[in-house]
């Protein structure tokens, strides 16, 4: 019997052989596709120019740098030491109409910090922040007035002879401020919204006289 021999494989055609080793090469120095997904970026956050982490809520009347509160103020201040102050230009006179415009008035520098602070912006922006606002500062503000007049009980046919009794039940101007600081006190410690509210307010109108302070250049 003649013996089975190994025959050697056919040769791969040259067209085909040229398309396999291409591809062999083509593949060589490939890397795998790495899908990129689009980062959200996240928007710039505004921070306090003193202390770089909270968010401001005012500016320096003289440079425009944005401050959250009263201490990063005072440290803001010592930039500004020994710099001449500009006066401010004079008013506007006030309209002659009764019913004057408030936005008018909006955001302009009074004399008196308390002016400024009814027309400003900032008072505003806490009143819509904390509608509750309002209510509890005028609880505040009767706290300072007097009590009511209590009708008296007996007759006034039989009062005429009486010497006139004191109707103010201790009350007078230097203890009605005391009640109105008191008053003040337990507001700002208050837990939640509430207390977080007459805080703010009360930076809000210490940055106000700090600001006349330095308008009338003490």
């Amino acid at each position: 019997m003649a013996e089975a021999r190994d025959e050697p494989p056919e040769p791969i055609a040259n067209g085909a052989q040229e398309n396999l080793e291409a591809d062999a090469t083509a593949t060589q120095g490939a890397q795998p596709i790495e899908e990129k997904q689009d980062e959200e970026m996240e928007p710039l956050k505004l921070l306090c120019g003193v202390c770089e982490t909270d968010t401001p809520k005012y500016k320096c009347p003289r440079c425009y740098l944005p401050y959250c509160s009263v201490a990063c103020n005072k440290v803001h201040r010592e930039v500004h030491a020994g710099e001449p102050i500009t006066a401010p230009p004079p008013p506007k006179p006030a309209p002659t109409t009764e019913a004057a415009d408030d936005s008018a008035v909006r955001g302009r520098k009074f004399r008196h910090p308390w002016q400024t602070l009814q027309h400003s912006e900032e008072l505003q922006w806490l009143f819509s922040k904390y509608p509750r606002l309002p209510s509890q500062l005028l609880q505040i503000h009767a706290a300072t007035q007097p009590p009511p007049v209590q009708k008296p009980k007996i007759p006034a046919s039989l009062l005429r002879d009486l010497p006139p009794q004191d109707q103010s039940n201790g009350w007078d101007k230097d203890k009605g401020i005391e009640r109105g600081k008191e008053a003040l006190r337990r507001a700002r410690k208050a837990d939640g919204e509430d207390g977080e509210a007459l805080r703010e307010y009360s930076e809000l109108v210490l940055h106000f006289m700090e600001e006349a302070r330095e308008r009338k250049g003490l």
